[in-house]
């Protein structure tokens, strides 16, 4: 059931998965064990992926229910 508005809002969801990625390697390197900035790049990649994927899926079901 996606919408107009649904590729904005999975913009805004994929913007705050990566703020909440950032929070955490901020969050992770006032600790002992800090992320480096190899890790922090992966898991950034990781969320765009995530969020490409999804897309790719609901486009792919739009053009099956038309």
């Amino acid at each position: 059931m996606a919408t107009a508005l649904e590729p904005r809002r999975l913009e805004d969801l994929e913007q705050d998965a990566i703020a909440r990625v950032e929070a955490e390697f901020a969050r992770r390197a006032k600790g002992a064990k800090p992320w480096t900035t190899t890790e922090m790049v992966e898991r950034v990649e990781r969320v765009h992926a995530h969020y490409n994927q999804r897309r790719t899926w609901l486009r792919l079901h739009d053009q099956e229910a038309a």
